[in-house]
């Protein structure tokens, strides 16, 4: 009836919708509204569509040197994460280029590491935000693949967060203390 590969589309497919569903479920909702008769050709589009609202101010352009797709995009966490990380490096003494390079590291890993999908990735944290711009290779991207691992990237860097959170929390009662 059907292949593991089939299973395994499906799979990815529900935990993307799991992760936008735990973090905007009306948006999730809409989406699905869009694929009322689906099948299994429209799985890759209803990945994409959740891909993309997963991300906040996406942009598209084109390399056709390399005949890739460049995706520009940003998400809260990512933000979040400069301004935890500018705010240790003040309170630690640490030097804040570092953790800038830690994101585009983080991103590196799960992104490139781990999906055929990106071929290049280049990040741009500032003090209060970042922005990743990917190149989605036409012969490879899958979006349920390069979504997963974009999930996986972001469980990492929510992690990170609450870890410079509670270093923060911790730094501050010392202080209060002394």
């Amino acid at each position: 009836m059907y292949n593991y590969e089939y299973e395994v589309d499906v799979l990815l497919f529900l935990r993307l919708a799991k992760y936008l569903h735990s973090q905007d479920p009306a948006a999730l909702e809409e989406i699905l509204a869009m694929y009322v008769d689906f099948d299994l050709p429209s799985l890759c589009e209803l990945c994409e569509s959740i891909v993309w609202e997963i991300c906040a101010n996406v942009f598209f352009d084109q390399d056709e040197e390399y005949e890739a797709a460049i995706c520009t995009f940003s998400h809260p966490l990512m933000d979040r994460f400069c301004a935890l990380s500018g705010e240790w490096s003040f309170t630690s003494g640490q030097s804040d280029d570092a953790w800038r390079r830690k994101l585009g590291d983080i991103a590196e890993y799960y992104l490139m590491g781990t999906s055929y999908s990106v071929g290049n990735i280049e990040c741009y944290p500032r003090r209060d935000s970042a922005k990743l711009r990917t190149w989605l290779s036409s012969d490879c991207y899958d979006p349920a693949e390069f979504g997963n691992s974009l999930v996986d990237m972001l469980l990492h860097i929510q992690r990170e967060n609450e870890r410079l959170e509670s270093l923060l929390k911790e730094a501050g009662t010392r202080k209060e203390a002394a």
